[in-house]
């Protein structure tokens, strides 16, 4: 008999696995101990059953446990995000069992990160949870997925994020030739075709004899990245391959560097030969002196700006950047493109100020035009 009454009056119920009791539970209604014990048969007939002692181990040990596995299947950069994600969960819920958790509690945590976390950064941490979780039911440490159901409150607070900040073409070729002159060739050359094709560094890095196109025209293909401090991946940020044309200005630079050399040879190979170091080349550059205020990564934005201003189309500057949605793409850099609709408007505004005597600005305007004009033609040049 699997319901039996226990001495103080209540019912306890148990699961039997052939003759070995896989799980008990004691209940004040008979009923209550019916459902239960009926619910845990099923589990065990359809193989879903998890034994209630899994359930007992601390949440910090399965975490540990899930690091542990996951370490070599993903990569390092991805195991330090979830580690600094997972420090957000407090010291006494991790000494808990882990089925003691409860999806409420996960929502109380939320709410707290939302005091001072962007609901992104929180949303984040969420998904990182519910990974474990996923895992910790497929090792038949508990039943289901808790994290699935907590869900993360409305939020304000904000991401401190660094604006991107590009280079005109005039002021990426000024920086180009500052880097010539007080650098090497070679530091120089690193900046103006990242200024022009938008590749990552690490993507640079990669970089192959073999990556580089030449027919039906030159271009480099990408898909591979070498993040600083870490192996060569496989796999591109934005997760699959693309092929980056190059401007006239930048095959002439590249296609001479393929001479006499093997096709795995890294293409801007370190002075030991081996994939350059990021940090290096900023060093070795003088980036803080010659970079005008501008991250490294700003001419990955600059190549993007300068594509969508010559008339380059969204879906093609996605494909061209890597990013995984053309709405990113517009995203990141909607703001940095005017319209035609906004030239028209700006137009009627002067036309309108002029009637009433506000002629001041007139010669300002006019020489803007020109010089952006200049700009446009000049880039359409260099991309002959």
């Amino acid at each position: 008999m699997t319901i039996s009454k226990t001495p103080q009056g209540r019912w306890r119920a148990r699961v039997k696995s052939g003759r070995d009791v896989v799980a008990s539970r004691t209940f004040d209604l008979k009923r209550d101990a019916e459902a239960w014990e009926s619910a845990q048969r099923r589990m065990l007939d359809l193989g879903e059953f998890v034994d209630p002692r899994a359930g007992r181990e601390s949440l910090a040990s399965a975490l540990e446990r899930w690091k542990e596995q996951r370490r070599g299947t993903v990569a390092s950069k991805t195991l330090s995000t979830e580690g600094y994600a997972l420090k957000h969960l407090p010291t006494a819920m991790r000494n808990r069992p882990l089925a003691a958790i409860r999806a409420s509690e996960l929502e109380a945590l939320y709410s707290t990160l939302l005091r001072t976390q962007a609901r992104a950064t929180v949303c984040r941490f969420r998904n990182i949870i519910s990974a474990f979780w996923t895992w910790a039911v497929a090792e038949r440490i508990i039943p289901r997925n808790i994290a699935i159901e907590s869900k993360v409150p409305k939020g304000r607070g904000e991401d401190a994020t660094r604006e991107i900040y590009p280079f005109t073409l005039d002021e990426l070729r000024a920086v180009h030739a500052d880097l010539s002159q007080h650098t090497t060739q070679a530091n120089a050359d690193i900046a103006l075709i990242l200024g022009l094709t938008g590749l990552r560094w690490g993507e640079l890095s990669a970089l192959r004899v073999r990556d580089v196109q030449q027919l039906p025209y030159p271009a480099f293909r990408v898909s591979r990245s070498k993040p600083d401090g870490q192996p060569v991946r496989t796999v591109t940020k934005g997760g699959s391959a693309r092929t980056v044309p190059l401007p006239a200005e930048v095959a002439a630079i590249v296609l001479p560097m393929l001479e006499g050399r093997t096709p795995d040879a890294p293409l801007f190979p370190s002075a030991t030969g081996s994939n350059r170091s990021g940090r290096n080349w900023t060093r070795d550059a003088h980036w803080s002196d010659f970079g005008r205020g501008r991250r490294v990564h700003d001419l990955r934005h600059t190549a993007a700006t300068l594509w969508l201003s010559s008339g380059v189309d969204l879906k093609t500057a996605q494909t061209w950047l890597g990013h995984s949605t053309a709405k990113l793409t517009a995203d990141t850099y909607a703001h940095f493109l005017g319209s035609d609709a906004d030239t028209a408007a700006l137009a009627r505004m002067n036309a309108v100020l002029s009637d009433a005597g506000g002629r001041r600005g007139d010669a300002l305007v006019d020489n803007l035009a020109l010089s952006g004009k200049r700009k446009t033609e000049e880039s359409a040049g260099s991309r002959g």
